[in-house]
C-alpha cells in the first residue's frame, strides 16, 4: 500500500521541478524603470514586457486634460498581461471597450542582445483614430529579425483623445490629448529604454493608417522635437484627416455635448466629465466610414503641439527633420468597400451608392465629379466595387504619399515604396479579390494575424522571403537611416533628378519610377489645393 503512495509522491516531486524549470525558460530579467520593477516573459526568443504604465490614468478630472506622469508603484508589476483597449465603439477592426485606463505600453526585446544597445522602434497603431490598440499587434518576429527593441504604445482614442470645446480652448491648453499621449511615451522610451537593452539616441517612430499619419504629426509638432530620430509612415498621408480645424472639432463635440445633455456654458465640462465611457461613446453619433468621409475626431492646429496643417508645414520645411521612409499599398481603397459594404449589407455597390461615394469624393464639386464617373468607369474597372475602390486609393492615400515624399524629400533622406502583394492572407470578400488591401503588408511586417475579423493562415515560400526581406529594410532603417542591406535588392534614396519607389511584391522586388505610379493613381486628376 505504501509504494503506491512513494511512486505518486515522486512523481508529483519530478512534475514540480519539471514545471519549474519551464517556468525559467519563460521568465525574463526584472526590469527597474524609473518608476517601479517590471517583471516579465520569455516568448519566440523575445523578452516581453507588458502593460507597463508611461502617463497617470485619464480619468476623473484627468480626462481631457494632458497625460500626467504614472505613479511609482512597490514591488514588481506583472509584465506578462497586456492592458486593455482604450475606451472605443465595436467596429470592424476590434471590440468595444469602456476603458479609460489605458495608457500602457509594450516593450519587446530580442533575448540574445548581451551588452549590445540596439535601436528602437516606436508602433504607433491605426484605427482612424477611434479604434485599435497596441495588443493587436504581435510584435515579436519583427524584434527578432529587425534586431531592435520594439515598443508599442496605447493613446486616447475618439472624443477622449481629440476634444474641444470653450472650455478647454479659454484654458490655451493643447487639446490633441491622443497626440500628447504618444508624445509622453516617447518621453517614457526617451528616459527608460535603455534599461531594456535600448539606444535612447536611436529611435524610430513607425505606424500604419492613424498611425502613419501620427508619425506625420510628429514631424510638425515642436512638442516631438528631438524624441525621435527617424520616421516610417505606412498608409498615412499627411493630408488624411488633417484638414479639419478646430473649429471643426468643437463643433463635434458640441454635438456630443447636446446628446450627453451637457448644455454650453461654465459647467459644460463639469457636465462631461460625470458621464461614463458608456455615455460618451454614445453620444458621438455616426459610426465613422471612409465611404461617408465623416472624420470627426483627429488633431487639429492648437497653437501648442500642432500650428498649422501638417501637410502645409512639411511643404514649406517647417518640421522635426530626419529621414523617413513611406509609402502605400496598391489596392488600399478595397478594404473599405469590402468593410462598409460586402461584408455589412453582404450586396455588391449599386450605382446609386457609387455616385454617392463619388460625391462625397468630390467634396460636392459637381464638375469635379463628373471628372471621377469618367475615369473610375466600369470599362476600365469591371465592377463597381473595384472602381470604387480604386478612387478611395489614389485620392486618400496614393497620391497623397507621393505629394508627401516629394515635399519631404527637399529637406531629408527620403525612400518611397509601394506594396503590390495582390495575395495577402487575411481578408475574404464574396465579391472582389482584395488585391494589396489597406493593412495587407502588416502581415508580411510582423508575420502574425492582422487585426479585426481576418482569417490566418501561412504565408507560401515566396511570400516568406518578401516578408523576410521586408523586416531587413525596416530594420536596417532604424538602425542607420538606409534600409539597403547586402542580401536586399537596391532600394534607391528618392531623387528630384530620377524620382523612383521601390516595389514589394513576393513576385520579385523592383523599382519603378514615381512619375508612373502617378500615372496609375491618376494623380494629375487629384491634383488639387
Amino acid at each position: 500500500m505504501r509504494k503506491p503512495r512513494r511512486t505518486a509522491l515522486i512523481s508529483s516531486l519530478l512534475l514540480a521541478v519539471f514545471t519549474s524549470a519551464g517556468l525559467a525558460q519563460t521568465a525574463a530579467p526584472i526590469v527597474s524603470t524609473s518608476h517601479g520593477a517590471v517583471s516579465g516573459v520569455l516568448s519566440q526568443s523575445v523578452r516581453q514586457y507588458l502593460g507597463i504604465p508611461f502617463a497617470a490614468p485619464p480619468v476623473g478630472n484627468l480626462r481631457w486634460q494632458p497625460p500626467q506622469p504614472p505613479v511609482p508603484w512597490p514591488g514588481i508589476r506583472d509584465g506578462s498581461v497586456p492592458s486593455k483597449r482604450c475606451a472605443q465603439p465595436k467596429t470592424s477592426f476590434g471590440a468595444e471597450s469602456l476603458t479609460e485606463d489605458c495608457l500602457y505600453l509594450n516593450v519587446h526585446v530580442p533575448s540574445d542582445i548581451g551588452s549590445r544597445r540596439l535601436p528602437v522602434m516606436v508602433w504607433i497603431h491605426g484605427g482612424a483614430f477611434i479604434s485599435g490598440a497596441a495588443p493587436d499587434y504581435d510584435m515579436r518576429t519583427l524584434a527578432s529579425k529587425a534586431q531592435a527593441v520594439v515598443v508599442s504604445v496605447n493613446y486616447r482614442l475618439g472624443p477622449f483623445g481629440f476634444f474641444r470645446t470653450p472650455e478647454l480652448a479659454a484654458q490655451s491648453a493643447p487639446v490633441n490629448f491622443g497626440l500628447q499621449d504618444q508624445q509622453a511615451a516617447l518621453r517614457w522610451v526617451r528616459d527608460d529604454i535603455e534599461r531594456f537593452g535600448g539606444d535612447p539616441g536611436n529611435v524610430t517612430i513607425f505606424g500604419e493608417s492613424a498611425g502613419g499619419i501620427s508619425t506625420c504629426l510628429h514631424l510638425a509638432s515642436p512638442q516631438s522635437k528631438n524624441l525621435f530620430h527617424k520616421a516610417i509612415s505606412q498608409s498615412g498621408p499627411c493630408r488624411l484627416s488633417t484638414q479639419r480645424t478646430a473649429a471643426d472639432v468643437e463643433d463635434a463635440a458640441n454635438q456630443l455635448s447636446t446628446e450627453a445633455d451637457c448644455v454650453p456654458g461654465s459647467g459644460q465640462l463639469a457636465c462631461l466629465r460625470s458621464k461614463s465611457a458608456s455615455e460618451i461613446l454614445a453620444a458621438q453619433g455616426d459610426e465613422w466610414g471612409l465611404l461617408k468621409n465623416n472624420f470627426k475626431w483627429t488633431a487639429v492646429p492648437d497653437g501648442i503641439t500642432l500650428h498649422g496643417r501638417p501637410d502645409e508645414l512639411i511643404r514649406t520645411g517647417q518640421f522635426n527633420r530626419v529621414p523617413v521612409l513611406l509609402g502605400s499599398n496598391r489596392d488600399e481603397g478595397r478594404l473599405f468597400v469590402a468593410t462598409e459594404q460586402h461584408l455589412t449589407y453582404l450586396l455588391p455597390l449599386g450605382f446609386g451608392k457609387f455616385d454617392q461615394a463619388l460625391s462625397t469624393l468630390s467634396g460636392g464639386d459637381s464638375l469635379f465629379q463628373k471628372k471621377l464617373a469618367a475615369t473610375y468607369t466600369l470599362w476600365n474597372y469591371l465592377t463597381l466595387d473595384r472602381a470604387l475602390g480604386a478612387a478611395l486609393t489614389d485620392g486618400h492615400f496614393s497620391c497623397n504619399v507621393a505629394n508627401d515624399a516629394k515635399a519631404l524629400g527637399q529637406y531629408v533622406p527620403v525612400y518611397q515604396y509601394e506594396f503590390t502583394e495582390a495575395n495577402t492572407p487575411g481578408v475574404i470578400d464574396p465579391y472582389m479579390s482584395m488585391g494589396a488591401f489597406h493593412g495587407a503588408e502588416l502581415r508580411f511586417l510582423f508575420q502574425a494575424k492582422l487585426p479585426g475579423p481576418t482569417i490566418f493562415w501561412p504565408l507560401n515560400s515566396a511570400q516568406q522571403k518578401l516578408a523576410d526581406q521586408m523586416s531587413g529594410y525596416w530594420g536596417n532603417f532604424a538602425r542607420s537611416a538606409d534600409p539597403n542591406g547586402a542580401d536586399l535588392p537596391k532600394w534607391p534614396r528618392l531623387q528630384p533628378s530620377a524620382a523612383s519607389a521601390l516595389l514589394l511584391d513576393s513576385k520579385g522586388i523592383s523599382n519603378t519610377g514615381v512619375d508612373k505610379l502617378r500615372d496609375i493613381h491618376h494623380c494629375d486628376l487629384w491634383a488639387r489645393p
